[in-house]
């Protein structure tokens, strides 16, 4: 019987964490005004909260938020006015903590499920709005304790990437993600277990040879239908026995669930046909009997929408005359470089954003010229 993995702090992270932690770092009480976060603050700062006190966490549970606020500022991955608005939220997790779990010394001692319920019945009970769905009004005091605990605890899983779980495609060589944005994982956390290989095979396939964005896609799509194959089959190991009445009742209450999807309604359809395709000709012993053309029909995918004219939004010509003639009093006066590029080339801001000094050039065999190297469209 296969057991779950659990990372635990080890000597050598928990010495990586100490090393972090020196210097300013060092200090409870963080002042965003102090020099050493001129580079994280924006020249307009719009809160009235400029300190994060995280003196009343609990040893071990402080070191690690602090980590994690390090981390992700350093990385351009949290904004400090996001690191601020999560300090707000530390008095009362330090009471909850120490209310329900006055002994815990890190965020991998705990069963994220159960302290989330907890977590949510104790902010009501302190009077934390509830909204007419049910949640919480204000989000950040899940949000707090949901990205540090997955943080800290890929930061203690030294398993090879593609074992865990949840993977970050920054550690995966080759994979095309792009570096300006936040969005770097790829969960299996919601694939049901017994097709969890079968689906962490696919995407360590997909992951070298599409984006992130694509490989995001594919997993959604993955894990609705397994999910809903699951629940139909809960003894099924694999998708030998499927056929098209399975495809027939997944795909009636796939229309239901994703009803104003709109995009992504074709877009997970076309990665579920892309993944019966692949793992038929690929061999794997979990695949369909049945070939992939008769599980699902052409009839099945939706009619891509056709944008008109009106659907295309443009900025209005007065706005862009009045930007370059004024190109000059932009603030902050790094992003004058940016606007004049976008303005020349016509290329995303993605595109810009991924260029680097040293090599955003390469000379092209066809036209003889310059070309820009864009990390997407690297093979």
């Amino acid at each position: 019987m296969s057991t779950v993995y659990r990372p635990v702090p080890t000597p050598e992270k928990w010495r990586e964490i100490e090393e972090t932690l020196t210097g300013y770092w060092e200090k409870d009480r963080w002042d965003i005004t102090d020099p050493i976060f001129d580079e994280f603050r924006p020249e307009r700062w719009t809160l009235p909260n400029k300190i994060i006190d995280f003196s009343r966490l609990q040893p071990g549970i402080k070191e690690e938020v602090k980590f994690f606020f390090i981390h992700r500022l350093r990385e351009y991955t949290l904004r400090l006015q996001t690191a601020v608005s999560y300090g707000t939220c530390f008095a009362r997790l330090a009471d909850f903590l120490k209310q329900v779990y006055p002994g815990i010394g890190s965020f991998t001692d705990f069963k994220i499920e159960i302290v989330m319920t907890r977590w949510r019945s104790y902010l009501v009970e302190q009077g934390v709005s509830v909204n007419k769905k049910g949640r919480l009004s204000s989000t950040q005091y899940e949000t707090l304790l949901q990205q540090v605990y997955q943080f800290m605890l890929n930061f203690y899983d030294d398993r090879e990437e593609f074992e865990k779980n949840v993977w970050d495609v920054r550690k995966i060589p080759g994979a095309k993600y792009t570096q300006n944005e936040s969005r770097y994982l790829l969960s299996f956390e919601d694939i049901p277990f017994p097709f969890r290989p079968l689906a962490k095979r696919y995407l360590k396939v997909r992951v070298g040879i599409r984006s992130y964005s694509q490989c995001n896609t594919d997993l959604i799509a993955l894990r609705l239908f397994l999910r809903f194959i699951h629940e139909q089959y809960p003894h099924w190991q694999d998708l030998k026995k499927l056929s098209r009445k399975d495809m027939e009742n997944y795909l009636a209450w796939y229309r239901s669930y994703t009803e104003g999807w709109q995009k992504q309604h074709r877009d997970c359809l076309l990665s579920l046909r892309g993944f019966f395709d692949y793992i038929q000709r690929a061999g794997y012993p979990e695949a369909p009997e049945k070939p992939h053309f008769s599980l699902l029909f052409k009839e099945d995918f939706p009619k891509r929408a056709i944008r008109s004219e009106e659907d295309i939004k443009f900025i209005p010509e007065g706005v862009l005359k009045q930007l370059e003639e004024n190109l000059e009093q932009l603030t902050p006066s790094q992003y004058i470089p940016i606007v004049v590029l976008l303005r020349a080339t016509g290329w995303r801001i993605s595109d810009i954003l991924n260029l680097r000094y040293d090599n955003c050039l390469d000379r092209t065999a066809q036209a003889g010229g310059s070309a820009a190297i864009f990390p997407k469209l690297r093979c």
